[in-house]
């Protein structure tokens, strides 16, 4: 039996069941810096792993098992009406099931290792948002103007694999 993969989702269960056995160990810190006159910043880290056993009785890599996550976000307000902010983010790879190039050749589609069950990892994901804000303050209403860049230094975080039959090999999307 072959594990494909449509549209984000593992195929091949006739049915699932709730037999399996989960597991989260880690530990979180988090440093908040309140608005007080014009800046404020929060930072945040986490070291985890999450794994599961199956019926098969081997534990595995669950798929949001980044292991580490990191964060600065901070802003600065001069006055009532401008604000500038940031927010880095920094995960460690998620776990992935790589393909059966062989097996995706031939089926002409994703076919997963199943010996190899999210036991790849992906790239570490990281990236940077600015944003600007001007408020507007009138009688009765406000209007605030944001102009926001997301990935600001354009790093290329890959969001998953697929199988590109027509060059007959494992591409990427980036996110």
């Amino acid at each position: 039996m072959n594990i494909y993969y449509n549209y984000g989702f593992f195929s091949n269960h006739d049915k699932l069941t709730d037999t399996g056995v989960a597991r989260f160990r880690g530990v979180e810190i988090m440093i908040r810096k309140k608005l007080a006159r014009d800046s404020y910043g929060l930072a945040s880290t986490a070291y985890f792993r999450s794994q599961y056993k199956s019926e098969d009785g081997v534990c595995r890599n669950r798929s949001f098992d980044n292991r580490m996550l990191f964060s600065l976000e901070g802003g600065y307000k001069p006055n009532y009406r401008w604000e500038f902010s940031m927010r880095w983010i920094y995960a460690g790879g998620a776990p992935y099931t790589p393909f059966d190039n062989e097996a995706s050749k031939m089926h002409h589609r994703t076919v997963f290792d199943e010996a190899q069950i999210n036991e790849a990892r992906y790239s570490d994901y990281h990236s940077m948002n600015i944003r600007f804000d001007r408020r507007f303050h009138f009688s009765g209403s406000n209007l605030i103007f944001y102009l926001s860049v997301w990935n600001v230094y354009d790093r290329k975080n890959i969001a998953g694999y697929f199988w590109n039959d027509a060059e007959r090999k494992q591409d990427q999307i980036y996110q």
